[in-house]
């Protein structure tokens, strides 16, 4: 899971600070990022512009740089927007912490496979938004929790990140494909029929993993 950097090592629109609303406009950052989340839903990754945005709005492109400076702001700010969710309903610290790294990163999973675009970004781009961060260190937290070494933690810690970026960029390709005649659909992912075996979900993935993680921090203990 990402750390946060320090303000000299990367320019971000999280890091910098935010201008307040002009009030002869009546645009606003959240209006900006609501209105390119909507884009990106409907139309994919390869629409989103600043001129795109700003036509979903009914204003000149011009009138967003107020708000915000290029392109890689709007998709960081978007990535983190269809996190806000997951990042509001968190586990509790009376969940074990087992159980809080598999709710968790289902959550990740689970906003990335609803919003096909945003595991491609997530993964191009440093998820350092205050949701992505609320996520994040809910796991770093549940895995000091379970106890092992620092080293061990930060491997669990990138196992489940791979893990959840991995899975809903295959989940968006399926998706795109989905939509492909069927044996072209099936010579791209296999289907159970096709490659004759059981192919897993993601939990049945996550458990394993999370059982991986169990065992290897327990040993680090001893």
């Amino acid at each position: 899971m990402p750390e946060s950097p320090s303000d000299q090592q990367l320019d971000s629109v999280f890091y910098r600070p935010q201008r307040s609303r002009r009030s002869e406009s009546p645009l606003s950052r959240d209006r900006i990022v609501v209105a390119s989340v909507a884009l990106l839903d409907r139309d994919g990754a390869s629409a989103l512009t600043m001129r795109k945005v700003a036509a979903e709005l009914g204003v000149h492109a011009t009138s967003l740089y107020w708000y915000v400076q290029r392109r890689e702001d709007l998709i960081d700010l978007a990535v983190d927007h269809v996190l806000a969710e997951a990042a509001s309903t968190l586990p509790g610290d009376d969940v074990p912490w087992d159980d809080v790294v598999f709710r968790v990163a289902k959550q990740f999973y689970s906003s990335f496979v609803d919003h096909p675009w945003a595991a491609g970004f997530a993964g191009a781009r440093p998820l350092i938004g205050p949701n992505a961060m609320a996520l994040s260190q809910r796991i770093i937290t549940a895995l000091i929790e379970a106890g092992g070494t620092e080293e061990d933690r930060a491997i669990a810690a990138s196992m489940i990140s791979q893990q959840v970026l991995g899975a809903a960029t295959t989940a968006a390709v399926a998706g795109r494909l989905s939509n492909a005649p069927a044996e072209e659909y099936a010579a791209a992912v296999g289907t159970p029929e096709t490659l004759g075996i059981w192919i897993p979900t993601f939990d049945d993935v996550l458990t394993l993993l999370v059982d991986a993680i169990r065992v290897r921090l327990a040993s680090s203990q001893r």
